[in-house]
């Protein structure tokens, strides 16, 4: 078997009409403008298909990007005239079968094997079992439809150690994708400015590019990988679709990563979707508290998805050295100097809400490990509540310190009624100087949000008139 991709059904896609269906790359083109979105059930997979679809239309049409317009404005998907490549280059796009394959070097075929779990990093290879989900021991295989998500995540986002380079850029990335009403929208919304017309691209030629342009980096290829397929058909371990198997791969380091001056990561810095500061930002890791884990995520996200218009996620994993843990799509609220005060506010009082609760117990000089715990249990609900009001669309009249005192109310009593224990009064005592303390708080915060400390706002005068627990008591 051949499995081309440019007509095999691999893609899994929504529909507009809520049909989920797989096409190849040729119909994914043509119905763009019915499909709803890219539809894998892991969104790294999502970004690194918009991310090659991408790089394929802007090989096959020189700035292609202004030309989406006017068929956004017909209501129209890509017409097959824009697509010749993908048909006089057909035999680029055959994931197995003999001669040249999609994305893989014969050089490399008679190399050791390695499971086939190498290839989708959520598996674990060999005896490893702390990765997103575990397979049994003994005989398993991918679909070739599984194996080609696995190839192409890998421009996006594989990890590196001393045998292996990294992606285009580090494999903890993450990175903002502006989601359209149709995939013909999200097209024009996340493809760079422009792009030149070029002859050669990663599924063309094995062989790094010395100056690679925004094609090439699309679509890295930082592995040198030779599929081999099973004796028999089987079922896939990860779509559990019937037919034939990819038992096992060859594996070897492939195109390092371009970019590399005065930095201690290595990336992409003109990406148009990846999330940075001087560096690219990641997730934090799953040995912090779940609160952490997505709290200090979509707010960075949010800081750095810059002016992009439209809807945005920002999507990335948790690594652990060479192990992915999770993957985590956040949607992005919008990009207003109110909400990014808000957001900026509520972030740093979740910081502080441990210590102000501490402040209320018999001895706040304990670590008061159960404060913590019921903090990190309730979080999820505030942010919840936060993120709904960042994405109104209505204008909202309630101040933000209005606001931040009624969803972090609740939450200080519940805590207090968790920790706090004795009489009625005891606790009826403890939940209003604790309210007292979260009102002082959120002022404080407001007063340093309004005026920044190097024009002199007395916030240490401030920090040092709150009212101690001891002396809270004797008043």
């Amino acid at each position: 078997m051949s499995f081309n991709l440019i007509d095999e059904k691999w893609i899994p896609v929504l529909y507009s009409n809520g049909a989920a269906k797989r096409v190849g790359i040729l119909q994914a083109f043509k119905d763009a403008h019915l499909i709803r979105q890219i539809a894998a059930s892991n969104p790294m997979d999502r970004v690194a298909l918009l991310r090659f679809l991408s790089a394929v239309l802007m090989w096959c049409r020189e700035n292609v990007k202004s030309d989406l317009t006017e068929l956004n404005q017909k209501s129209t998907g890509v017409p097959e005239d824009w697509l010749t490549k993908l048909n006089n280059y057909r035999t680029a796009f055959k994931l197995l079968g003999d001669g040249n394959r999609f994305y893989q070097d014969e050089s490399v075929k008679n190399n050791e094997s390695r499971p086939i779990a190498d290839l989708l990093v959520e598996f674990p290879g060999a005896d490893s079992v702390n990765h997103m989900r575990h397979v049994f021991h003994g005989f398993y295989g991918f679909c070739p439809a599984c194996c080609a998500l696995g190839i192409l995540r890998l421009s996006s986002w594989a990890p590196a150690n001393r045998f292996y380079p990294a992606s285009v850029n580090p494999g903890s990335a993450a990175y903002s994708i502006v989601a359209g009403k149709n995939l013909l929208q999200t097209f024009q919304a996340n493809l760079p400015e422009t792009n030149i017309a070029v002859d050669q691209s990663p599924w063309l030629c094995a062989t790094q590019p010395d100056s690679p342009d925004a094609i090439a980096m699309l679509a890295w290829r930082p592995r040198k990988l030779w599929l081999n397929v099973g004796s028999g058909p089987g079922t896939c371990v990860n779509c559990v679709s019937f037919g034939a198997q990819v038992t096992s791969l060859c594996n070897e380091a492939g195109w390092s990563t371009p970019l590399a001056v005065g930095r201690r990561k290595k990336f992409w810095d003109a990406d148009p979707q990846l999330l940075k500061d001087d560096e690219p930002i990641s997730l934090p890791g799953l040995g912090s508290d779940v609160a952490a884990h997505s709290s200090r995520f979509w707010r960075n996200a949010l800081r750095l998805r810059h002016e992009r218009e439209g809807r945005v996620a920002a999507i990335g994993p948790v690594v652990n050295k060479f192990t992915f843990q999770d993957a985590l799509s956040v949607d992005m609220p919008g990009v207003s100097d109110a909400a990014k005060n808000l957001a900026k506010l509520s972030g740093n009082f979740r910081k502080k809400l441990c210590n102000l609760l501490v402040q209320v117990t018999p001895n706040p000089k304990l670590q008061h490990l159960e404060i913590r715990a019921a903090v990190v249990l309730l979080t999820p609900q505030t942010e919840d509540q936060i993120r709904k009001r960042l994405n109104a669309t209505t204008n909202d009249s309630e101040s933000d310190d209005v606001f931040l005192k009624r969803i972090y109310a609740p939450m200080v009593e519940q805590v207090i009624a968790s920790v706090i224990h004795g009489s009625p009064l005891r606790r009826q005592t403890a939940k209003n100087y604790a309210q007292a303390l979260l009102n002082k708080r959120i002022k404080i915060l407001l007063e340093e949000a309004a005026q920044p400390l190097s024009e002199g706002v007395p916030v240490a005068y401030a920090r040092q008139t709150e009212t101690s627990p001891q002396e809270g008591r004797s008043t």
